[in-house]
């Protein structure tokens, strides 16, 4: 196999951990650097002729959250009464002595995280869970373009555990006898692994389980319902919990559907233990089965990655990573363990590991190494090296992710050596890549029965790309088929957008809006149109009663395909459109509708068609919604973040999702108008914005190379005499005044 990267991105931050990157389902990248998290949204960008790509970035940094808070006034004193060996094993460990007397506090940053299954934010967004070295766990959400802690779970398993705790923080008192003890009781506060289950629905109700890890060993179950856009509350509860009999801390955890309302958690240990709970869902309660121990023995080589792999009828394949050995587990649908395969890779450590496929692994290692690994038969594993061109010397790989639609991959790199800052300001990089070969061909993928575009925009965007960058684009992007009437809405998106893709590259003008430019040259425009409005009426025609505005708007949705169907000939008959047109309007033929239309600023009748002039008799702009033809005059309103369609308000109550009809993803709302990010900004915290410990070391930094006073340096002229030179900066100019010595 040989894989081929077309583009690639740099990074400030340094990446310092393996497993680093990882790709949600509502197509964000998530790179855990040393200051934080870097995310990563790649943007639709057909306007562009120039081999670039468009990304919406932002950053996440740690909470300065610290679990053991209320332990730590009197710490100081408790530790002094150990011994040497005991006081120097808390004070090396920075999860349980963040802040000490006499010490530098530890600055936390982000260890883990976990993206949510996609719709548990609306509208189909993600939520993530992010947990630090100080073993705080908060659950956060993008608004605007921060991101918001909207729950710390540190708080609430503070508040339930804390009558369990052996010791309490207003009455501290610990022998130098009981360390151990004591010990245990701040790792029971403390987070380290993360894992989201699938969605899941109950009648109208939305919900994911989020299972967190402790040192202590803890496994917590949390219930999540779904976080809406405009009312962003999230109250999670534990719906289980439980605490396995070896105090050894819990580095990952992963959730597997066995049936319907029975599950398994896998659970990997610091010391390279693996067991596996079987769990079954009753009601709102969740019950234990079963606990299976898939790695019983302690082999002391952490746990650092676990997968579900292949899944068929009576097996279940779970794939885990320790160091430079790749396990390969398989269960059946009780969770009974059937056989073990284990692979070694010469030299340095797993660092990366996602799906090709069903049947294919892709793993890379520290040393700039990719592999495949095929699972041919039940105990036949075949490795084979992937050729690639992406830069291998003085960097490490760190990390490997797919995009939802599993034809384009990630990896991130950073130096394995000591580097200068000044000169490599940016020393970390993310490539894109694809493999060769017609299965991970991006047009053949995009042609494909049963996808949708909102997932594959990353396949249209390397076409262009790597057109852009050939001096003939004709030779990369695909020929436009010529008989578009007959495809589905999916086809018609991918030619309305290849063609105006071809025509920017023809051209090579950079165009600034998209919404009139993109029906003078495709012809798919105005057929999506009639795909997604007959669907609209269809839906509709299915009410037993509408409100005026529905009514208004099956009156010109109908229209419009009155005008549709009289421009098309006879010979036309077997057109999907014309087929859908014809019934939309014989479903709504009956239905009592408003025909009269006035202007929602000054109330004058409105006689023109609803898309052919965008304004009132009296001159009054009356923007139009992509989908209904209504006016919108109200604030509240959703656009494509693509195109800069509107939609109107009404569609809420239609679509659990309201989607673009051009672009396939979802309309959102300005959070400037709707007000909620002025809401989150009072209630909940800022992740987003460097947190002071930072901008005080920063400012040190700063000050220390800033020159606040005279540099004099000594000079030796050729006659023997011996000057000064004495520098004078300000923050404009630097004056020279040359003194004898």
């Amino acid at each position: 196999m040989e894989a081929s990267d077309y583009y690639n991105l740099s990074l400030h931050e340094l990446i310092i951990s393996p497993f680093a990157v990882d790709w949600s389902q509502d197509n964000q990248i998530s790179v855990i650097t040393e200051k934080g998290v870097h995310i990563i949204e790649l943007q639709p960008n057909p306007l562009c002729a120039y081999p670039s790509a468009k990304f919406k970035r932002s950053f996440i940094y740690a909470t300065d959250y610290l679990p053991i808070w209320p332990y730590l006034p009197n710490i100081n004193t408790i530790i002094n009464e150990f011994s040497r060996n005991d006081l120097y094993s808390f004070l090396l460990d920075v999860t349980l002595t963040p802040k000490i007397k006499d010490k530098v506090d530890h600055i936390p940053r982000i260890v883990d995280l976990s993206w949510s299954p996609i719709k548990l934010l609306s509208p189909s967004k993600c939520l993530l869970a992010i947990v630090t070295s100080t073993g705080a766990i908060d659950i956060t959400a993008k608004i605007r373009s921060n991101w918001y802690s909207i729950i710390n779970l540190s708080t609430l398993w503070l508040e339930a555990v804390k009558d369990e705790l052996e010791y309490d923080s207003k009455t501290l008192q610990v022998n130098a006898d009981d360390v151990d003890k004591f010990k245990s009781t701040l790792q029971r506060l403390c987070g380290t692994a993360l894992a989201w289950s699938p969605l899941f629905q109950d009648k109208s109700i939305f919900y994911s389980y989020l299972l967190t890890g402790y040192r202590s060993s803890d496994l917590v179950i949390w219930k999540v319902i779904k976080v809406h856009e405009l009312e962003v509350k999230v109250l999670p509860t534990i719906v289980y919990r439980m605490r396995f009999d070896i105090n050894v801390k819990i580095t990952k955890l992963i959730w597997i559907n066995l049936d319907i309302n029975k599950y398994l958690i896998i659970v990997g240990f610091f010391d390279g233990r693996v067991y596996g709970i079987q769990i079954n869902q009753t009601n709102d309660s969740i019950i234990q089965q079963s606990l299976y121990k898939y790695e019983s023995t302690p082999d002391r080589m952490s746990v650092s990655f676990i997968q579900e792999f292949k899944r068929t009828e009576k097996e279940i394949n779970i794939v885990i990573v320790k160091s430079y050995y790749l396990i390969i587990i398989t269960v059946d649908n009780e969770g009974k363990l059937l056989r073990q395969k284990y692979i070694e890779f010469a030299g340095f450590l797993i660092s990366g590991l996602t799906l090709i496929n069903n049947n294919q692994l892709l793993i890379s290692t520290q040393d700039s190494k990719m592999y495949s690994v095929t699972l041919i038969t039940e105990s036949d594993l075949i490795t084979e090296g992937i050729n690639h061109e992406m830069k291998a010397s003085k960097v490490n790989f760190l990390g490997l992710a797919h995009a939802p639609s599993g034809a384009t991959f990630v990896n991130v790199t950073s130096p394995n050596v000591l580097y200068d800052h000044l000169v490599n300001r940016e020393p970390s990089t993310v490539y894109f890549f694809n493999f060769k070969g017609e299965e991970w061909d991006h047009w053949k993928v995009l042609n494909k029965n049963g996808i949708t575009l909102g997932d594959h925009w990353d396949c249209l965007e390397s076409i262009r790309i790597r057109a852009s960058r050939d001096p003939t684009p004709e030779r990369i992007l695909p020929a436009i088929p010529e008989d578009i009437e007959s495809l589905s809405t999916h086809g018609l998106r991918i030619v309305m957008w290849l063609t105006l893709i071809t025509e920017v590259m023809k051209n090579k003008k950079l165009i600034k809006k998209i919404d009139n430019f993109v029906g003078e040259i495709s012809e798919a425009q105005p057929l999506i149109f009639v795909h997604s409005a007959t669907e609209f009426m269809l839906k509709i025609a299915k009410k037993t009663s509408l409100s005026n505005e529905l009514k208004l708007c099956i009156h010109f949705l109908r229209l419009y395909m009155e005008v549709f169907l009289a421009g098309e000939d006879e010979s036309t008959d077997q057109n999907s459109a014309v087929r859908q047109a014809t019934d939309a309007l014989r479903a709504t033929a009956k239905l009592d509708l408003i025909e009269e239309e006035y202007c929602n600023l000054c109330g004058e009748m409105v006689t023109d068609l609803p898309w052919n002039k965008p304004t009132c008799p009296k001159g009054h702009q009356l923007p139009r919604c992509a989908i209904t033809l209504l006016q919108i005059t109200c604030f509240k309103y959703r656009n494509c973040p693509n195109c800069g369609r509107i939609f109107h308000p009404l569609l809420d109550y239609e679509f659990d999702d309201v989607k673009c009809l051009y672009c396939d993803i979802p309309a959102i709302y300005d959070n400037r108008i709707v007000s909620v990010g002025d809401e989150v900004e009072k209630n909940y915290k800022n992740l987003s914005l460097r947190p002071l410990s930072d901008l005080e070391n920063s400012k040190m930094l700063e000050s220390e190379n800033t020159v606040t006073e005279k540099r004099s340096k000594k000079r030796k002229t050729d006659n023997g005499d011996t000057f000064t030179l004495i520098v004078n900066k300000n923050d404009e100019t630097i004056t020279e005044t040359w003194q004898e010595f």
